[in-house]
C-alpha cells in the first residue's frame, strides 16, 4: 500500500474522532448541574410557566417571545438553601448546542438585519457555558462560569 494512501487514511480517522469528541464534549449541562448541587443548592428542571423563571428571565431583559421560546429547551432552577435562595438563584437554560444559544439570543433589529449583540454581552460576561445560558444572582452565576 502506498505511503500517501496510509497518511491520509490515518488523518481521516483522526479527524473524525477529533470531531466526534468535539460535538459530543460540548454539553456542560451535567457539569453544571453537578457543580450547584456541591453548593447545596437545589436544582429543579422547571417550565417556563413557573413565576420565578419568568421572573428571572424577563428581569434578564429577555422578550416575551424569548421566554416563550425558551420552553422548548431544558431549564434548571438553581435555589440555594435557606435566606440565601432569595439574592441567590439562578436559572440555566440547555440548548442542544452552542449554536442554538447564539441563535436564541439573535433577534431581528427594525431594518431587518441579525443583531447577535446580546449573544456577545452574555459569552463576554461568563453567562454562556458551553451549550448553556445563566441568567441570575452573581452567586449563582460564579458557580456556572467554574462549572
Amino acid at each position: 500500500m502506498n505511503v500517501k494512501k496510509i497518511l491520509a487514511a490515518v488523518s481521516a480517522v483522526i479527524l473524525t474522532v477529533a470531531l466526534a469528541c468535539i460535538m459530543t464534549g460540548c454539553d456542560k449541562s451535567g457539569s453544571i448541574v453537578k457543580a450547584f448541587e456541591a453548593k447545596e443548592y437545589t436544582v429543579t428542571e422547571i417550565s417556563t410557566d413557573n413565576d420565578t423563571a419568568k421572573s428571572i428571565l424577563k428581569t434578564a431583559g429577555l422578550t416575551d417571545e424569548q421566554v416563550k421560546n425558551a420552553s422548548e429547551y431544558k431549564i434548571y432552577l438553581c435555589t440555594a438553601k435557606g435566606l440565601a435562595s432569595l439574592t441567590s438563584s439562578g436559572v440555566v437554560i440547555k440548548f442542544p448546542s452552542g449554536s442554538a444559544l447564539k441563535d436564541f439570543l439573535t433577534v431581528e433589529d427594525k431594518d431587518g438585519n441579525k443583531d447577535s449583540s446580546a449573544y456577545d454581552k452574555a459569552k463576554e460576561n461568563g453567562s454562556v457555558n458551553g451549550n448553556c445560558l445563566y441568567f441570575g444572582a452573581p452567586a449563582g452565576k460564579e458557580i456556572f462560569e467554574k462549572a
